[in-house]
């Protein structure tokens, strides 16, 4: 049952392997070496503009695609006329959620509270 057109690989490892192991090197990095590849790094991390105004702020939320899962429980009934309703606006069930949170629920000192406190976290001043 073998297959007969198969061939073996012939590899040499240590050859091969000084391409792939970076986590036991067989070369140093020189300090300047170093230090370029850290300058690179800080020059392409992006700088994000914090934004002030709450329209932005809501709209930011709203287009988001991070999300977190969370269980909401419902009665049968009203979770299948919402999922029907979300179906309609071509929209998921956890959309419809956010958008009614973020334009119901929540004050506009709280969203931006949020926003504050996620902003300071993705750009490491907290």
């Amino acid at each position: 049952m073998t297959n007969k057109k198969r061939k073996p690989i012939t590899l040499d490892s240590n050859e091969e392997g000084k391409e792939f192991d970076s986590l036991f090197p067989t070369q140093t990095k020189t300090m300047s070496e170093e230090s370029e590849n850290e300058k690179i790094v800080k020059r392409e991390k992006p700088t994000e503009v914090r934004l002030q105004q709450f329209e932005k702020i809501r709209d930011y939320y709203k287009k988001n695609k991070t999300q977190k899962q969370y269980s909401v429980y419902l009665p049968d009934s009203i979770q299948k006329m919402i999922k029907r309703h979300a179906i309609l606006e071509d929209k998921s069930f956890s959309q419809v959620a956010k958008e009614l949170f973020l334009d119901y629920y929540l004050t506009d000192s709280e969203i931006k509270a949020a926003y504050n406190e996620d902003y300071d976290k993705r750009n490491g001043l907290k």
